[in-house]
């Protein structure tokens, strides 16, 4: 059966997808930074957090919200990103607090739950509400106007939802090698470091979206 999209505006749309996802930004920095700090099971939460939010999004702009977002006042969508930004600073500020706890390297102390580590994810991919207006911008680029529009829509949306969070686990995999390569090398005050940093990186590139 064939699927209600062009086939290859369909396969450029996967391409910009991939590279999209893939691209270091607030939410890669909350999975590395999990990953490293705490353990896999922390940063598959994020990825599960961030597709919660990227669906709900998803659902807001096929049922054409996105026009009520757009007449929202630069102030209120800036304060929530600011928000978003101040809460990834403070898991930063953490992260660097956290003691050594010791000379053995396999002795990480994992402080928070993967719960945590979720509602965190959540916090931080809604503190983004232009990321619905994105969409909005997206996906209209891999459209046909020779097909259905909703249907090409649902499509590309189902597309997203499905591919998104497996890059995301990409990503958990690559701070996965990173830990056990720290933690033989002994340097677990490391970690820390290396996560506050990336979760720093994190809560810039919040506020310079869309900025």
């Amino acid at each position: 059966m064939a699927l209600p999209v062009d086939p290859l505006l369909f396969w450029l749309f996967l391409g910009a997808v991939t590279l999209l996802v893939l691209t270091p930004g607030p939410i890669v920095s909350l999975i590395i930074a999990e990953t490293l700090n705490e353990s896999p099971k922390h940063g598959l939460a994020v990825v599960a957090g961030a597709e919660v939010v990227g669906i709900i999004m998803l659902s807001v702009y096929l049922l054409g919200f996105s026009a009520i977002i757009e007449f929202l006042s630069d102030d209120v969508l800036s304060a929530v990103r600011y928000g978003g930004a101040a809460y990834l600073a403070y898991l930063a500020f953490k992260s660097f607090r956290k003691s050594d706890v010791g000379a053995d390297p396999k002795k990480i102390v994992v402080e928070r739950t993967p719960g945590k580590a979720f509602t965190a994810a959540i916090a931080v991919a809604a503190t983004n509400p232009k990321a619905i207006l994105f969409f909005a911008a997206f996906f209209p680029q891999f459209i046909s106007p020779d097909l259905p529009v909703m249907p090409q829509l649902i499509t590309l949306s189902v597309a997203f939802a499905i591919l998104a969070p497996f890059l995301d686990c990409i990503w958990v995999l690559a701070a996965t090698g990173a830990r056990e390569v720290l933690k033989r090398k002994g340097s677990v005050s490391l970690i820390s470091k290396i996560s506050g940093t990336i979760l720093a990186v994190g809560a810039c590139a919040l506020l310079l979206i869309n900025s």
